[in-house]
């Protein structure tokens, strides 16, 4: 029987998204500490940071992590340090399973770049608990350094910058369909991303694997 195999791609790097790609995000957990803190339910409190101007500000830079943490003790009225203010925001991110093995496999064949909308307490923990997954991604493209997030022009501008080469040749990993469908029309080739076991069988059936 003979299988129709995909044209080759012409793909010389490739670059992940940060959450639910390579590591899980569970923004509720943030939520649910924060509103026992509060009358509010943990859903009332996603709306009001993550669906409003909070969150964006923060990573797209426009306000450090200090004036973020006024903004958000202020804003619900509760009295938490700084330290233990991070401590809740930070602790929405797990290890995803079979992730890493895919990430070094790939960094032997590949460049590799991870861009994502994220922030610095964020990113600064990242960056230490998953330390062996980062390691090999030669740079970061964050929306709170280049001060733009998905789905903007910018950020996918940006990643273009620092790889180097034509876009096309760049795969771009994200979860969710408008970022990538954003990524395509700067020219990027763009995939969701859904599975680890999935994203291998793709990867090889272009014959990246």
């Amino acid at each position: 029987m003979l299988v129709n195999l995909p044209a080759p791609l012409r793909i010389t790097a490739i670059t992940f998204d940060l959450g639910n790609v390579l590591v899980k995000v569970d923004h509720l957990r943030f939520c649910r500490q924060l509103a026992s803190l509060t009358e509010l339910s943990p859903q009332e409190v996603y709306t009001r940071v993550f669906a409003s101007s909070l969150e964006p500000g923060y990573d797209t830079g426009r306000i450090s992590s200090r004036e973020f943490y006024q903004r958000v003790t202020d804003h619900f009225g509760v009295a938490l340090p700084f330290p233990k203010f991070s401590d809740l925001w930070c602790d929405m991110f797990d290890p995803l399973v079979d992730m890493a093995p895919i990430v070094q496999h790939l960094a032997a064949r590949f460049p590799l770049f991870l861009l994502s909308n994220t922030n610095s307490l964020h990113f600064d923990y990242i960056r230490e608990r998953f330390a062996p997954l980062l390691r090999p991604f030669r740079a970061f493209i964050l929306s709170y350094r280049v001060r733009s997030r998905k789905p903007e022009p910018a950020i996918y501008q940006a990643l273009i910058r620092e790889a180097g080469r034509p876009p096309g040749e760049i795969l771009f990993l994200d979860d969710k369909d408008a970022f990538v469908e954003a990524a395509r029309e700067q020219g990027l080739t763009a995939w969701r991303f859904r599975s680890p076991q999935e994203l291998r069988q793709e990867l090889a059936r272009h014959r990246l694997w």
